[in-house]
Parts: structure tokens; C-alpha cells; sequence
């Protein structure tokens, strides 16, 4: 329960950083999917499968600010973060190094799967261009910013998942 209201939290925040900071702030013209990296760095950090479904609401809530076809980033959310808890168990991940990577990873193969899904509903897509041009550089900014995601989420659990006196 704990583990889900800190989500919530995180997500919460997210919402707002899509809505206020990539509004103002955006590098290279592109705009950084705080939703996904809360809750990627919240599945590396905690493998629990309750995660991916909060994930799927995590996604939708990109869906409607992005004013696209309800469920793509749902879907691409939620297989994501189900291949991460379920790769997160072979590997070490609590270093800054190999969470930011797996950011890195990630993101990529959550952008790639978004393309799948959206020139499955609309052919004619250029996947290889957008891939280039906007998700891999995407991937590569997530990547670098990971560190103060990672940090806000240490302290969102030192906050909510201490254990109770």
C-alpha cells in the first residue's frame, strides 16, 4: 500500500513537471517524459508487479496530455515496466550507473514499442527517422537526467517506506 501511494506521489509530481517545467524548459525542442522516468526508476529500485499496472494509469495520463491515441503509451508503459521487473532480477541496479543506463535502455525500447503500436493503428510512419531524430536523443537526455530522479525517489521512499515506529 505504501509502495502505491508513493507512486501515486511520484506520478503526481510528474504530471507536473510535463505540464509546467517541459512547457518552459526544453532542451533541443525535446520535451522529457518525467512519467516514465519516475516510475522506470521506481521498478528498477523495487521489482514488485504492482508497479507495471500502475504503469498502465501512468501511461494513460501521458495518453491525455499528449492528445494522442488513448492507450498507446498505456500499453508501451506497461510492457516496459513488466520487462524491467522481470530483467531487473538478473542484474544488480542500485548503482547511479547502471540505473541511468537502464533509463537509457528503456526508453528506447519503450519508444520503439510507442512507434510499433501508433504504425500498427496508422501505417506510413517513418520509424527509423523518428527513432534517430527524437527518441534515441530522448533516451540519451532521460539518461543524464536519471541521477535527480533517482535522488527524489530515494526520498520519497525514506519518506513513505520507512517502517512505522
Amino acid at each position: 500500500m505504501r509502495l502505491f501511494l508513493l507512486a501515486l506521489g511520484l506520478m503526481l509530481i510528474g504530471v507536473w513537471l510535463i505540464i509546467v517545467f517541459n512547457y518552459y524548459f526544453q532542451l533541443g525542442g525535446l520535451k522529457i517524459n518525467w512519467l516514465l522516468m519516475f516510475m522506470l526508476v521506481l521498478t528498477f529500485r523495487h521489482s514488485k508487479l504492482l508497479l507495471p499496472f500502475v504503469g498502465i494509469l501512468a501511461g494513460l495520463i501521458c495518453d491525455a496530455l499528449s492528445h494522442g491515441i488513448m492507450g498507446i503509451y498505456g500499453i508501451s508503459f506497461f510492457i516496459t515496466l513488466l520487462l524491467v521487473s522481470q530483467v531487473n532480477k538478473l542484474f544488480y541496479v542500485n548503482t547511479l550507473f547502471t540505473v541511468s543506463m537502464g533509463v537509457f535502455s528503456m526508453s528506447i525500447f519503450e519508444g520503439w514499442l510507442s512507434l510499433s503500436i501508433l504504425d500498427m493503428l496508422e501505417p506510413g510512419i517513418n520509424q527509423s527517422s523518428l527513432m534517430l531524430t527524437s527518441i534515441l536523443p530522448l533516451a540519451v537526455l532521460q539518461g543524464f537526467m536519471t541521477p535527480i530522479i533517482l535522488k527524489m525517489v530515494i526520498g520519497g521512499e525514506n519518506l513513505f517506506l520507512r517502517e512505522a515506529a
